[in-house]
C-alpha cells in the first residue's frame, strides 16, 4: 500500500492547474515571464485571481497525499518522507507536461502544513516579512521564497527539536535548490 501511495503522490503532484489554465488561454508559461509554469508566473502573466487559485491548488496537492499517508493510513516516517518528496518532485518534474514544472514552493509548503501546521505557518510569516523588505527588488522575489526552507530546517531543529521534520525539510531544500539551479541554466 505504501508504494502505491508514493506513486499516487507523484501523479497528484504532477497535476498542474497553471499549465492547464495557460493552455486554455493559449499562453506558453515556459517562454514568458519567469519561464516557469508555476503559480507565480500565472499570477504575473495572466491575472491575480488565476495565480492565487493556481497557488492554492499547488498547496492542496502537497497537502492531500501527505494527509492521506500520515492521518488516514498512519504510515511510518520513512514512507511519509517519500510521499512528501514524491508530491514535490511531481510538481517540479510532472510526467503529464514533459517534465517541465514549477519550482515546488507552494507544493512543499502544503506538505509542511500537514507535517507541522504551526511551524510551517510561523516560517511562512517569517519568509513573508523578509520578502516584504525586498518587495521592490522584483528580480529577487522568486529567490527570497527559497529562504523559507532553510528557515524551516532551523526552526524544526531548534524550536521543535524534531529530527524527522528537520530531515524532511533538508531533503525538500535540496530538491528545490536543484530545481532552481536547473531553471537558471536552462
Amino acid at each position: 500500500m505504501e508504494i502505491v501511495m508514493i506513486i499516487a503522490s507523484y501523479l497528484i503532484g504532477s497535476l498542474s492547474l497553471a499549465q492547464i489554465l495557460a493552455k486554455r488561454k493559449q499562453i506558453d508559461l515556459n517562454s514568458i515571464g519567469t519561464n516557469n509554469p508555476g503559480a507565480y508566473n500565472v499570477y504575473n502573466e495572466m491575472n491575480h485571481f488565476w495565480g492565487m487559485t493556481s497557488g492554492a491548488f499547488d498547496i492542496f496537492k502537497g497537502m492531500f497525499p501527505v494527509f492521506m499517508g500520515r492521518v488516514i493510513f498512519n504510515f511510518e516516517f520513512t514512507y511519509i518522507a517519500l510521499i512528501t518528496l514524491a508530491a514535490v518532485m511531481g510538481h517540479m518534474w510532472p510526467i503529464y507536461f514533459r517534465l517541465k514544472g514549477g519550482r515546488g514552493l507552494a507544493t512543499s509548503l502544503g506538505t509542511l502544513f500537514v507535517l507541522d501546521f504551526y511551524l510551517a505557518f510561523y516560517v511562512l510569516i517569517l519568509a513573508g516579512v523578509i520578502g516584504f523588505w525586498f518587495r521592490f527588488a522584483s528580480k529577487l522575489k522568486p529567490r527570497i521564497s527559497l529562504l523559507l526552507f532553510p528557515l524551516f530546517i532551523l526552526s524544526a531543529y531548534y524550536l521543535r527539536e524534531d529530527i524527522h521534520l528537520t530531515l524532511i525539510g533538508f531533503f525538500i531544500t535540496i530538491i528545490i535548490y536543484i530545481k532552481s539551479i536547473e531553471l537558471r541554466y536552462t
